[in-house]
């Protein structure tokens, strides 16, 4: 069971481990019926990450989010019998996921120039972390090597109080960023798939995903001798001028709060709806605006301490001045907005039980996001070889005997 319907009808077969199956993940979120292909080992993505769930050996989130919604099917791509009958489901298919260095389902006589002949709307994405191309193509990568790579520096400092950042921990760009890249590149393909029956061979990797992420940084780099300082952006202690305007800030119950009053009209209103004009006048008191923004700054760390973020986020609401929390995860799970907009679902899931996860930043009218539970490894096998293939029990039994295919305990 998917989370939306707008991809019903669908078929997507993946290859794919740990963040590649994001793109899988986020297909299914809309609708498609995504089968996951895992091989005698699965997708190590199930128990990855900092936090097991539901016991010290359990289930990962990255697995509950990405894998949500699909089915698995155990089958060995290096047995003839197993390869045969990849081939034959990706006959059916209108989408292909290669999620592991680029070129390994090429290698397996699997790959893209092989599937289309006999399925030319075919459309396949490689995500990897580098490529297939270059001087690096041929290099194992890492989540983390991907920002490395891109230039990234993972957080951004005004994005939290200090306390806050600290615990808020790195954010890894490249990683979560190539799936939805991926999404883009192969729903467009789709479209001209259904308009011309022209299919397309789609590559995303988790290096280039980051490099990309800031394009006013790479831009800047590589057109430096065009570049100009753009008058009043800075102050003279080279910050963003009118920082303290557009900052967090810690409330009296030790909560954060995102203040945005950077543009005139909803700063003069802050300053007047507070009786505060001495704070409006400091920028005209004080001629450098370096040292006026520090003196804001501290006027400002002061009058936040002085209220609770509850009374804080009222009068924002109430005088229509721009503001809202600085969130930590703890609080964001309660955050009435938060909340109020569908961002949690709840799941029974088999070994870690019954689990409250996040959505899906999409949102549409009258569907609520209700995604299956992440599959266990090969749990759909016997059922996916009936429906698609029409085996019998004596032909899963052979291909079980002969391990070109896997079958669930269950089974």
């Amino acid at each position: 069971m998917s989370g939306y319907d707008f991809l019903n009808g669908l078929r997507v077969l993946e290859v794919a481990q740990l963040g590649p199956s994001s793109l899988g993940g986020y297909l299914a979120d809309m609708g498609a019926q995504v089968i996951k292909v895992e091989g005698a080992d699965g997708d190590p993505v199930r128990r990855s990450g900092q936090h097991a769930v539901g016991a010290p050996d359990g289930l990962s989130f990255l697995h509950l989010r990405w894998n949500r919604g699909k089915r698995s099917l155990g089958l060995n791509l290096k047995h003839p019998e197993g390869a045969a009958i990849f081939l034959q489901l990706a006959a059916q298919s209108d989408v292909v996921i290669e999620g592991m260095r680029a070129g390994v389902l090429e290698r397996l006589g699997l790959g893209y120039e092989t599937l289309r002949e006999q399925n030319p709307k075919l459309v396949f994405c490689s995500l990897s972390g580098l490529g297939s191309t270059g001087p690096y193509h041929t290099q194992g990568s890492h989540g983390p090597s991907f920002d490395a790579f891109g230039a990234l520096s993972s957080l951004n400092p005004y994005a939290l109080p200090p306390e806050l950042q600290a615990a808020g921990g790195v954010v890894p760009v490249g990683m979560h960023a190539m799936g939805l890249n991926a999404a883009l590149g192969t729903l467009s393909a789709l479209l001209r798939a259904q308009r011309t029956g022209q299919g397309a061979y789609i590559e995303v990797s988790g290096a280039e995903s980051a490099a990309h992420w800031l394009p006013d940084a790479v831009n800047a780099s590589a057109n430096a001798a065009l570049l100009h300082e753009r008058p009043g952006f800075l102050n003279s202690h080279k910050r963003m001028a009118g920082w303290p305007r557009l900052s967090a800030y810690r409330t009296r119950d030790e909560r954060g709060i995102f203040f945005q009053g950077l543009f005139p009209r909803f700063w003069n209103r802050f300053c007047e709806v507070l009786d505060r004009p001495d704070l409006a006048q400091i920028y005209q008191r004080i001629d450098d605006s370096g040292a006026a923004d520090e003196a804001v700054h501290v006027a400002l760390s002061e009058l936040f301490a002085s209220r609770d973020y509850e009374q804080w986020m009222a009068l924002f609401v109430a005088h229509d001045i721009p503001a809202g929390p600085a969130n930590s995860t703890d609080t964001l799970v309660h955050d009435p907005h938060f909340l109020a907009r569908d961002n949690l679902y709840e799941v029974e899931q088999p070994g870690a039980g019954h689990l409250r996860l996040s959505s899906s930043p999409v949102k549409t009218s009258g569907q609520r996001f209700a995604p299956g539970a992440a599959p266990e490894q090969w749990q759909d096998s016997s059922a996916l070889l009936r429906e698609h293939l029409g085996l019998d029990d004596e032909a899963l039994a052979r291909l079980q005997a002969s391990e070109a295919i896997y079958l669930a305990q269950a089974d």
